[in-house]
This record gives structure tokens, sequence and C-alpha cells, in this order.
């Protein structure tokens, strides 16, 4: 009776730490991002502080400084010129979103009316207007959202790094796992975070370089311009780049540049999409083995989970999600349990 008691209290009790957990997420949710942020940093770097720390005997605190400021200028002002680069671009778009989309319907006829088909309906072309002034907000939102999240993330990772003993002591003590299941797991993670840390945003950037030569070459209007943008959504694999080029090549057709838009589908086609292949057959190899549908999902879900930003944090979550199945089946499948018991 007291057993059944005692492990009546223990479910009421993790059942009260759950509920708990759940209603203070679901405010906090807006910089979950940032957490993952910092976690993901922190383990780019842990071997690096791990060095300077331990083996060189420096002080945690400068080493901390150190790290935080090297990451700052390899994240945040890239990012900073990026944006004071393109807002401007955007502001100036939206400014003048009117002749914007006057521009769009224009080329939508020219189109139709060259090649006999309906690309949209007048109904739904009428709505662009309003979808566009939708928008607006939304890009806003999601700046500050940024902001927050890039906020958090180097807060949290201050903290992580300065406590980085105590942080591998306690996930070693509190994970329960077996100790070669706990550094095989360790191992995988940090490669996983590397591929998406490391491997894509370096993809992204040789698919944005050559797509910009390749709107320069072909008589594209703002190469810089698109060709940022072609470097944001090329993080989406199989259509990332596609999102750009097409509407640039029916803007060439609509505008009566025919060649020039048969030489940008033949240049995305044979160069920008082929260095997606190339690079990610070798250079994400190199840290993990990761399947395009995997970094698919997670893009999806990334985007409705956090934004922008979860283009690079989706796909952590969807790769976490596998990683955790893999240690389930390591720790708890039926046949591994068989198999320890007959080795004892």
């Amino acid at each position: 009776m007291n057993k059944f008691q005692d492990n009546f209290k223990q479910i009421i009790f993790f059942i009260i730490i759950i509920t708990l957990g759940i209603i203070l997420f679901i405010p906090l949710r807006v910089i979950f991002a940032g957490f993952l942020g910092a976690c993901t940093l922190y383990i780019l770097n842990f071997r690096f502080v791990e060095f300077l720390s331990i083996k060189k005997k420096w002080n945690i605190y400068l080493v901390t400084f150190l790290i935080m400021f090297l990451n700052i200028v390899i994240l945040l002002i890239p990012t900073g010129l990026a944006v004071m680069f393109v807002i401007p671009k955007l502001s100036t778009l939206f400014n003048n979103s009117n002749e914007f989309i006057t521009g769009i319907k224009q080329i939508i006829f020219e189109i139709e009316s060259r090649f006999n088909i309906e690309i949209i309906s007048t109904s739904h072309l009428d709505k662009l207007t309003s979808v566009a002034s939708s928008i607006i907000p939304e890009i806003l939102g999601t700046i500050s959202s940024f902001l927050l999240n890039i906020s958090t993330m180097f807060f949290i990772l201050y903290f992580m790094l300065v406590n980085s003993k105590s942080i591998g002591r306690t996930i070693r003590n509190k994970i329960p796992l077996k100790p070669e299941n706990l550094d095989s797991i360790s191992k995988e993670t940090r490669n996983v975070i590397q591929s998406y840390a490391i491997g894509i945003p370096i993809i992204s950037l040789f698919q944005g370089l050559a797509a910009t030569i390749g709107y320069a070459i072909f008589n594209v209007p703002d190469i810089y311009l698109w060709g940022f943008i072609t470097a944001i959504v090329a993080v989406i694999p199989f259509v990332g780049t596609g999102l750009v080029a097409v509407p640039m090549i029916a803007y060439l057709f609509a505008v009566g540049e025919t060649y020039n838009a048969i030489g940008l589908i033949l240049y995305t086609g044979f160069v920008v999409m082929q260095i997606d292949n190339l690079l990610r057959l070798f250079l994400l190899k190199a840290f993990a083995n990761i399947h395009p549908l995997i970094t698919l999902c997670g893009v999806i879900v990334g985007l409705k989970l956090f934004g922008f930003i979860g283009l690079i944090f989706g796909p952590l979550l969807v790769s976490y999600f596998i990683l955790l199945i893999k240690i389930y089946n390591i720790e708890f499948a039926p046949t591994n349990n068989s198999a320890s018991e007959k080795k004892s």
C-alpha cells in the first residue's frame, strides 16, 4: 500500500511539474529560437572554450569575452551590413507598392498574351494589393522577433560559457544514458549542428554569389538585392533558388528579353542548382549525412514555429527528434536489452 501511495504521489508530482512547464513555456516560446541559438553556439564553441580554459589555464571570464566577441563579429557584422543594404531597398519597394503591383500585373498580362495561357485569374490578381499591404506588418514583426531572439541568444550564451564546466558535468550526471551511448550521441549532435550551422550557410552563400553573377550576365535589375534574397531562400532544398529565379525569368520574358530569359534558365539549372547538389554531397557529408527531406520538413516546421529564423532552427528540431528516436532504440529497445542480458 505504501509503495502504491509513493508511486501515486510521484505521478501527481510529475504531472504538476509538466503542467507548470507548459504554462511557463507558452509565453516564453517567442524566445525559444534564441535558446536554441545559444545551445548551437555553445556546442560549436565548446572545444575552443575547453582548450583555452583547461589546457591553457586562461581565466574563464576572459575566454567567455573572447568567444562572445568572435561570435558577434562573425554573426552580427555581416547580418547588420546585409540588413542595412536590404531594408532601404524593401522600404522603397513598399513605399511604391502600387507601382510594384502594377508592374507585376503588366508582366503577367504580357506572359499570358504571348503564350496564350492564364497564369492567375482576374479576381486573384486584384487581391495582390491587399496581400502586399498585409506582408509589411509581418516583416516588421519578423525583424523585431529576430532582434529579440539574437539578444536572448547572446545573453544565454554568456552564462552557458561561464558555467561550461558545471554544464558538462550536469548533463553527464542527469541524462539517464550509458556512457558509451552518451559519447556517440554527443558526437552525432555536434555533427548535425555543424552541418546546419556551418554547412548550409556556406551552401547558401555560394548559391547566392553564383546567382548574383547570373543575374548580372542576363540583365536582371537590382542584382545584389535578388542575389541576397536567393542566398536566403537557398536554405530550402530542391525549390529554394527557384523561388527567385522563376519570377526573374518570367520578368525577362515579359520585357521581351527572350534570349536572356533562356540563358538564365540554363544558367540556373546547370550552374546554381548544381552548386547546391555538389556542396551538399561533399560538405554536408563531411559533418553529418543528412537527407534533404529532413531539411525541407525542418524548414516548414521552423517557419511555422519561429518565423524567418526558423529556416535554421527548424531543421535542427527535426534532427533532434530523429536523434531522440535513435537514443530510445539504443537504450530501451527489447533487442538491446536482451543482448545485454545474454552478455551478463
